[in-house]
């Protein structure tokens, strides 16, 4: 019978909230949204190298661990009286009907391509977003700087701000990690950080989108 509660997702909750309560666990009671931040992307990191090395049952331990930090935060936002795990349900909810008109709504998509593109437009719709700019800007400034400047390059390209690189034969991805390695050794070398400079390129190069788009 233990066993089967401890399936319940709000028996869960009651789980964390006793390790944040008074008579709870030290180390669980000091944590704030901001100290547990980094372990929220840490936990994403292994959840993903599980999926890559394809173990069903280290999935399932480490989606575990992801899990705790989102009812982790919900009950300092229920302690804070900001938010619950209820509202954060209910927005995510939302989110996927109001993003997926085709299977909630009257809108047709015959393929993934269309889906990704209706939910593209939809995104620019509630977010009110009438530039390029604001779409790149958007773009969480906190990933990684590499995985933020593909994202940037794929919203930029398709609005015309970026072009093919010319003449540029067609390189592996052994070819494309080697090419990465000497930038990060030049970078190295000039005792430069190349996540910080990446990072700083891309801060700029939305600026000059910005500067175009206004002035048109």
């Amino acid at each position: 019978m233990e066993k089967e509660k401890n399936k319940d997702f709000y028996n869960f909750c009651k789980i964390i909230a006793a390790l944040r309560a008074p008579d709870g666990c030290p180390w669980d009671r000091e944590q704030t949204h901001k100290s547990l931040s980094k372990h929220l992307i840490e936990e994403a990191y292994e959840a993903k190298e599980a999926i890559d090395e394809e173990n069903p049952e280290k999935i399932a331990d480490e989606l575990g661990d992801v899990l705790l930090q989102i009812v982790m935060h919900s009950q300092i936002g229920k302690e804070e009286g900001t938010f619950t795990i209820d509202d954060v349900i209910e927005a995510v909810s939302r989110k996927m009907i109001e993003r997926h008109p085709h299977v909630f709504g009257d809108a047709v998509a015959k393929d993934s391509a269309k889906v990704l593109e209706n939910w593209e437009e939809i995104k620019k719709a509630q977010r009110k977003q009438k530039y390029v700019y604001e779409e790149l800007e958007h773009i969480t400034p906190s990933l990684p700087a590499l995985y933020r400047c593909n994202k940037v390059i794929g919203k930029a390209k398709k609005a015309g701000f970026i072009k093919d690189v010319a003449d540029s034969a067609k390189l592996t991805q052994e070819q494309i990690g080697e090419k990465l390695f000497e930038i990060c050794t030049l970078s190295h070398q000039n005792n430069i950080n190349p996540e910080e400079a990446l990072s700083s390129y891309i801060k700029n190069f939305i600026k000059k989108i910005k500067n175009i788009e206004e002035s048109t």
